[in-house]
């Protein structure tokens, strides 16, 4: 029986050999009666006598549990015996021949170590014998009727029977010869079948095994992925992906290393094991060293795998003795190698070619994610001096606006009034919201209640007035870019103007007569001058135009 529940077809030669003469047995026990009663009136007392007790005798081993051997030579002596008794009364002319030459085939089928042989010769020298004393006259057939044989007859008899029983014992041994040799192949095919059958089973049943390594890799790997792309602090993101590689994959130390802008030097930033932890911060050189992983990868930026089996390629680390299979996989970024994964084995080639391509997969991730955490970083940092800037150059134009402005109104029962002194002491009763604009406080409004009324402010009223206050700073903004816009509009309309009228004249005292002129009227001055020449020193006169 097979491992898959098939069984292997067998031939048991003694069971069938068993089947057989049972069948037989039960086929003779019932034609016996009728050759009794068919030979009955015609044979002689001796003779029935005979046929009684063989069929007693048949019946005996028929009906009753016999030892197979017994039932086998007493059914040939059976046979035997009805066929010499026929030859012994009628000569060569009675049925004798047919019971030898069935017994012939019986011992060919029922019984090895040439017994077939044995029962041939046996009959053909018994016949021969008879022939002999028939023909001398020193026996006289038994049936009363039967008729003389001469040597011719006796002769044809003998080669007759001699050649049917070689025929048969010839064929028969043949057949048993060619059917056990069919049955060896068939046994012999099937073995090898159940042998095929068995390999092929157990490669699927490891190549099953390895599909599920992968899956639980792939699935180890998309979690990882997802932890660490979850995560959005540099430090913790390179914490997590060494100790998530080293825990779901099983490997007792993960490294990650980050190399510098020359990549001239790699700094260790991450490890997940006990032993590289007081490591972390170490740089190394990166030089040209074949014996060196890590520099090789650095150089060659693909994944390097080796293993202390193969030690012409294997180099140990000090640091990390129980070493036995390393993989060490370039960080890279849109072609741009930013670091180092080192992975240790405590296991004999514990990384395989699917690994690498599972873990380079899951390297990259990790290298994309560091790189957007990176680039994340430097956008708030970005932010947060636009913010500074920002609230800066609004403190900065808010306070140069407001010097020109009035910066405070007050509504009273009388009106609406400018308020001149804006900071004078707040009184406690009332509601003040500041007005922020970028971050920073341009203003402030206060609030105050009638006489009579409660002087609580509800959620919803402070709620109402701060938006409001949104309001009015961008409106106020809004109301200083005009103004700032139509200043430069004029600005530049004064500079259109002015570059027209010096544009007028090509002499020179009349273009600096007009330039002196403008100038003056533009910014509504009290005296301009123009200097022509080179700078001259204080005591020494200079041509000038005033106006």
């Amino acid at each position: 029986m097979t491992n898959s529940g098939i069984s292997t077809p067998t031939f048991d030669l003694k069971e069938w050999r068993e089947s057989f003469i049972r069948i037989v047995l039960r086929i003779a026990s019932v034609l016996g009666i009728v050759m009794i009663g068919v030979s009955f009136p015609t044979a002689s007392f001796t003779d029935r006598i005979l046929f009684f007790s063989l069929y007693l005798i048949l019946l005996s081993i028929t009906v009753l549990p016999t030892p197979y051997l017994l039932r086998a030579y007493l059914l040939l002596t059976m046979t035997t015996a009805v066929g010499v008794n026929a030859i012994a009364a009628w000569g060569p002319w009675a049925d004798g021949s047919i019971f030898l030459l069935a017994t012939v085939t019986l011992a060919a089928l029922l019984l090895d170590n040439r017994t077939d042989i044995v029962v041939l010769a046996a009959s053909i020298i018994f016949s021969i014998v008879i022939a002999f004393l028939n023909l001398q006259g020193s026996y006289q057939l038994a049936a009363p009727n039967a008729p003389a044989v001469d040597i011719w007859g006796w002769g044809v008899y003998i080669t007759d029977f001699a050649i049917a029983g070689i025929v048969i014992t010839t064929a028969t041994n043949m057949l048993k010869s060619a059917f056990a040799s069919v049955v060896n192949q068939m046994l012999t095919a099937f073995q090898s079948l159940n042998t095929e059958r068995q390999n092929l089973e157990n490669k699927v049943q490891e190549r099953t095994v390895e599909l599920e390594t992968r899956m639980n890799q792939l699935r180890a790997s998309t979690l990882t992925v997802r932890a660490i792309a979850e995560t959005r602090e540099v430090n913790e993101l390179l914490k997590n992906a060494a100790s998530l590689i080293s825990e779901r994959f099983e490997y007792y130390h993960v490294g990650i290393f980050i190399l510098d802008e020359l990549k001239r030097n790699a700094y260790l930033q991450a490890s997940s094991s006990e032993t590289g932890t007081p490591l972390l911060g170490q740089s190394f050189r990166i030089e040209p060293d074949r014996k060196n992983p890590l520099a090789t990868v650095v150089e060659s930026n693909r994944t390097i795998i080796t293993s202390d089996i193969e030690r012409s390629n294997f180099v140990r680390d000090p640091n990390f003795p129980l070493t036995r299979s390393r993989m060490v996989m370039p960080l890279s970024v849109r072609g741009n190698q930013i670091g180092i994964i080192d992975i240790h084995s405590d296991q004999p080639r514990a990384f395989s070619s699917e690994d690498a391509e599972i873990l380079q997969t899951l390297a990259d991730l990790t290298a994309i994610s560091f790189d957007n955490v990176r680039l994340l970083d430097e956008t708030r940092n970005l932010l947060t001096q636009l913010e500074a800037n920002t609230t800066q150059q609004t403190q900065r134009t808010w306070s140069k606006f407001t010097s020109r402005h009035k910066n405070a109104y007050q509504y009273t029962p009388a009106g609406v009034r400018p308020v001149f002194s804006p900071e004078k002491v707040k009184e406690i009763d009332g509601l003040y919201v500041p007005i922020t604009l970028h971050g920073q406080e341009i203003g402030r409004i206060k609030l105050k209640k009638r006489k009579g009324s409660s002087n609580e402010w509800s959620d919803r009223e402070r709620d109402l007035v701060e938006k409001i206050s949104v309001q009015v700073a961008l409106a106020l903004e809004n109301n200083r870019l005009v103004d700032e816009a139509q200043k430069n509009a004029l600005r530049n309309q004064m500079i259109a103007s002015f570059s027209t009228y010096v544009r007028e004249t090509l002499d020179v005292d009349a273009v600096i007569r007009t330039a002196t002129t403008e100038l003056r009227k533009v910014f509504d001055l009290k005296e301009a001058e123009i200097l022509i020449g080179p700078a001259q020193p204080a005591s020494q006169p200079s041509q000038s135009t005033n106006a």
